[in-house]
C-alpha cells in the first residue's frame, strides 16, 4: 500500500510521450491517459518498452513536463502498453486545472503484477512449437523469458490448456521444454508455463538471463 499527495480522476488525453526505449532508440508518439493527477498520470497504447526509473517528457496541448517511469506493464499481460508515470517537477501541473478536484490524500494499491515466481526478461528469439497430438511445427518468437516459462508471439494460438514442446534458440544454445498454455492473447500469443526441462537446459537458460538482465543494467 500507499498514499498519493493527490487523487486520481479518470481522463482519456491525448498526449505525446517522447523518451529513450530500452534499446536505447528515441520514443515519439501518441499515448491517452486513462487516469490523471497533478502530478502523475496511468498512459496506455504505447507501442515500445521503457525501462522504469527512466525520465520521459510529455506534452499536452502547449504545456510539457519531464516525468519519471515509476511502472511498465508486463509484455504478454493485461497491462501490455500501460505505464504510470510521476512529475518530476510536483510544482508544475500539465493538466487543464478544471479536470482536477482539490488535492487530498489518496490511498492506494500498487498496480497489480502477474504472480510469477520468476521474473521475466525482454528478449526476442527464434522457437519452435509443437502442441502435443499433432506432427505441426509452428515457428514463433519468444518476446519474454524466464526459467518458469516465456511468452510466444504467433497469430493462430493453440487451445487453452494445450501441452506443447518449446524449442529456443538463445545465442548458440538450443533450449527445449516441456510446457502447457496458460494464457492466450488474440492477435498477440499464448503465454507458457515450463512443466520440465533437463538441469542442462535449466543452467543454459539460467545464464542467459543473467547476461541479458546484466546487458539491460549497463
Amino acid at each position: 500500500m500507499g498514499t498519493r499527495r493527490d487523487p486520481r480522476v479518470q481522463a482519456r488525453l491525448q498526449i505525446r510521450i517522447a523518451g529513450i526505449d530500452v534499446d536505447g532508440r528515441p520514443l515519439l508518439q501518441m499515448v491517452t491517459t486513462r487516469n490523471i493527477s497533478r502530478r502523475g498520470a496511468l498512459l496506455e497504447g504505447l507501442q515500445g518498452t521503457l525501462k522504469p526509473e527512466e525520465t520521459v517528457s510529455l506534452t499536452y496541448k502547449n504545456n510539457k513536463a519531464r516525468f519519471k517511469v515509476s511502472w511498465v506493464g508486463d509484455i504478454g499481460s493485461p497491462k501490455a502498453g500501460q505505464i504510470g508515470v510521476q512529475s518530476v517537477d510536483a510544482t508544475k501541473c500539465i493538466w487543464d486545472a478544471a479536470l482536477l478536484p482539490p488535492a487530498a490524500p489518496d490511498t492506494f494499491a500498487a498496480p497489480a503484477r502477474e504472480r510469477r515466481k520468476h521474473r521475466r526478461v525482454l528478449c526476442r528469439l527464434g522457437a519452435e512449437l509443437y502442441v502435443q497430438g499433432t506432427e505441426t511445427l509452428t515457428r514463433v518468437h519468444v518476446t519474454n523469458i524466464s526459467v518458469g516459462g516465456c511468452f510466444l508471439e504467433m497469430a493462430t494460438l493453440p487451445p487453452d490448456k494445450a501441452h506443447v514442446k518449446v524449442v529456443i534458440w538463445a545465442n548458440e544454445n538450443k533450449l527445449t521444454a516441456q510446457g502447457v498454455v496458460v494464457s492466450r492473447r488474440p492477435g498477440f500469443g499464448v503465454s507458457i508455463k515450463f512443466t520440465e526441462m533437463t538441469e542442462e537446459v535449466r543452467a543454459d537458460l539460467q545464464r542467459f538471463l543473467q547476461s541479458q538482465t546484466a546487458a539491460s543494467e549497463r
